[in-house]
This record gives structure tokens, sequence and C-alpha cells, in this order.
């Protein structure tokens, strides 16, 4: 009964259109209510116990950072070193984009926040160059989901503080499929651009990368402080966000791009996201725990080895399940409720846990371009207007690149592990 009144009574508020803390809040309270198995005071020290956490302390120092550096204007400098890289390429412009995603990624971690970003500023030159609106608003869109995946991750921030895997392996397993993510998305722009017949553009020469290199150091800094202090055993990845606060900080003052009113108005959105991520992970936490009470992880871990007969088979039904998921529940959520139950799964199989950890986290980054949820999708849409219909047409090839990418990351894990293996042990 009470797993009846958890999952109908979500179902019903996500319906409803009530916010997704709540859809699992209300009913997860009911069930306290209605068992006598489920002591009340669990509710508390489960809320208490999710937020106590070491590791989550570094969502609000990389939120903040990033903010601080968006706030400096950093982007535009980003932008322009990667188009005098890869500009004069066929499809320059597109190749500029995913560099300067990659670039982003390294610095906020927040897909909202790159994709906002970089379509301010992309997304008209994008369509006056000649790309159709949808493929223009599906490229900044997915671009922009790279900070799920590149370091420093605020998703993996989260995943590091529910499940107690090592958030600086968790940074380094997602550089590779980060970078191949972005490598994948020039070779389809450059493919785009051919049957386009798009021109190219000309070489400015190395004399104007190394000028426009020296405009974005301020910015290229950051992501090597945060690697950097990591691998080299300086600190702890909570503490390499503080690390991150305090370069922003210097560097906005140092060059007088940071003032009162811009740094009250990062903190104040750092400290907004912040408290509702942590509502949510609070009570996503009771939610799992009513779940495991009810020994819902062995039922569904029973059902799946014993119909899915391999290793992969029971993997890709994970993937399925989470990217179907994806498209109706926020990210977060939907990884906060079904990483308790796919655990004992990792277990079963042997799998290594960075690995497998990857696997859930790439298995999600989706879930912000595809409809009917696609947030980052409809943030960038709204920028200039464009049809939701071209843009939810366009972006399924993106989202065909990233699921090609986890393809290749499930049959060959050293992708993911190679780097925390070598560098971390």
């Amino acid at each position: 009964m009470e797993m009846t009144i958890l999952f109908v009574g979500f179902a019903i508020l996500l319906v409803l259109g009530a916010p997704i803390t709540f859809a699992m809040a209300i009913p997860a309270t009911i069930a306290f209510m209605v068992s006598p198995d489920l002591p009340s005071t669990a509710i508390c020290q489960k809320l208490f116990a999710a937020c106590d956490s070491f590791s989550l302390m570094a969502m609000p120092f990389f939120m903040l950072a990033g903010g601080m550096m968006n706030e400096i204007g950093i982007t535009k400098r980003i932008v322009d070193f990667a188009n005098s890289l890869v500009g004069h390429i066929r499809g320059g412009l597109a190749h500029t984009t995913s560099l300067a995603g990659m670039i982003m990624a390294g610095i906020s971690g927040s897909a909202n926040a790159d994709a906002a970003a970089l379509g301010g500023l992309l997304l008209s030159p994008l369509i006056e160059d000649g790309y159709d609106e949808g493929f223009a608003c599906g490229l900044v869109s997915t671009c922009g989901v790279l900070g799920v995946v590149i370091p420093p991750s605020i998703l993996m921030v989260v995943y590091s503080g529910v499940s107690n895997v090592s958030i600086s392996k968790l940074f380094m397993a997602g550089i590779i499929p980060g970078i191949m993510c972005g490598v994948f998305y020039m070779i389809y722009a450059y493919i785009y651009a051919r049957v386009k017949k798009m021109p190219r553009r000309k070489f400015m020469g190395w004399g104007y990368v190394w000028s426009m290199f020296k405009q974005a150091i301020g910015a290229l800094i950051m992501p090597i402080i945060i690697i950097g202090s990591i691998l080299g055993g300086i600190c702890t990845a909570t503490e390499s966000g503080m690390l991150a606060v305090v370069y922003g900080l210097l560097y906005g003052i140092i060059t007088h791009q940071l003032d009162y009113k811009k740094l009250k108005r990062c903190t104040i959105a750092a400290a907004r996201a912040t408290a509702m991520s942590m509502s949510m992970i609070a009570m996503a936490c009771v939610f799992s725990y009513i779940m495991t009470r009810m020994n819902f992880p062995e039922i569904v871990t029973a059902f799946m080895t014993n119909n899915f007969n391999s290793k992969y088979g029971t993997i890709f039904a994970i993937i399925v399940i989470l990217i179907i998921m994806g498209m109706f529940v926020d990210s977060n959520a939907a990884m906060l409720m079904m990483v308790p139950i796919f655990a004992p799964i990792c277990q079963v199989y042997g799998l290594d846990t960075i690995h497998f950890s990857m696997i859930i986290l790439l298995s999600m980054i989706n879930g912000g371009l595809t409809p009917p949820v696609g947030l980052v999708l409809y943030i960038v849409a709204s920028i200039k207007n464009i049809p939701l219909k071209k843009a939810c047409t366009a972006v399924w090839a993106f989202v065909g690149i990233n699921v090609f990418v986890l393809v290749l990351v499930v049959f060959f894990p050293s992708i993911v592990t190679f780097i925390p293996n070598t560098l971390l042990g």
C-alpha cells in the first residue's frame, strides 16, 4: 500500500504541475502517516542526513564561481577565442559554439546557465549565418548540457552526495566523454555545413589566436585551478570550489568588472539554486528511504536479473528507463529517486562504481533537451522565440550523438575509468 501511495501520488502531482519537491514530499508524508512500519521520527532524521554532506557543500561554491564569471562577461571572450581557433573550418560558427560550450562547462557546471549565456551570444549569429533555427537552437542547447558531464558538474556533486562515490573521481571520469560529445557535435556540424554548402571563413593567423587567448586567459585558468588542485592532491573537490570562488572574486576586482551589485546578484542566484536543489535532495532521501524499507530495490533487482539474462541487457534496460524518465521528470529528481533502486544491480554484476555512475549520469543529460520537460531547450528557444516544433525536431540528432557516446562508454569502460584510475588510483 505504501508503494502505491508513493508512486500514484507522485504521478498525479506531477501531472497536475506541482513542483517536484512537493510531488515527492506529499505522498511520502502520507505514506509515513498510514504505515505502522515507518517511524515518523525518520522523516526529520533523513531530511537532516541528506543535507549533512561535505560533498554537497561544493554545489553553492561552483554555482557562485560560475555566476561571477558570467557576470564579468567572460562568455564573449571565450567565444572569441574559440572562434579564432576553429572559425575558419567549414561550419565554423557551429564549431565555435561546440568548443565554447566545452570551455564554459569547465567553469560553471550548470547546464541552464551555460545554455542561456551561449544562446544570448551565439543564437542570432548562427541564424544570420544561414543555420536553420531548429539546428541552431538544438546545437546551443546540447552544448549547454555538456556542463552535466565536464567537471565541475553540479549533477555529479549531487550524485556524490547521495551515493558516497568519490566526487574527485567522478569529475575526472567526465572529461573524456564530455570532450567526445563536443567533438561529435563538431563532426555533425561539419557534415551539416557541407550539405548546406556553407562557405569557409579565412583563418586570421596564429597572432590573432594568441591575442584572443590572452583576452580569455582569465576564464581558462579557472578549470585549471579546479582540476589541477584535485589532481595535485592540494585539496578536495569541495575545497577546489572555494578556490574557484576566491579566484573569480579576485579576477573580477582586479579587472574592475565585478562590483557590489553584480556580486550580490550572483550570490542570491547561487543561494536560490542551492536551496531548490537541497530541498529536492532532502525529500528524495525520504522518498528513497520508504522504497528501501519496502524492499523495492531488491524487488527491482530480482525482476531485472531474472528477465534480462546478461549484464548488458540489464544496463540498456536501465538506460532506457532513465532516458524515458528524464523526459518527464527533472534530471536531479530522477537520478535521486532511481540511484538507490539501481545501485544493488551494480553490485550483482560486479560493475565498476565509477563506470556505473557515469552510465547513469550520461543517461540523464538528455533530460534537459527532450520534451515535454526539456528545460534547457525551452530556455534557448525563448531567447529568439524559436518555434518549439522546430527546436524539438532538430534536437533529436544531438540526442542521438549523446546516446552514441553513452553506448561507447557502456562497451568501453576505460573511456571513463582511465583518468581517475591512472591519476587518483
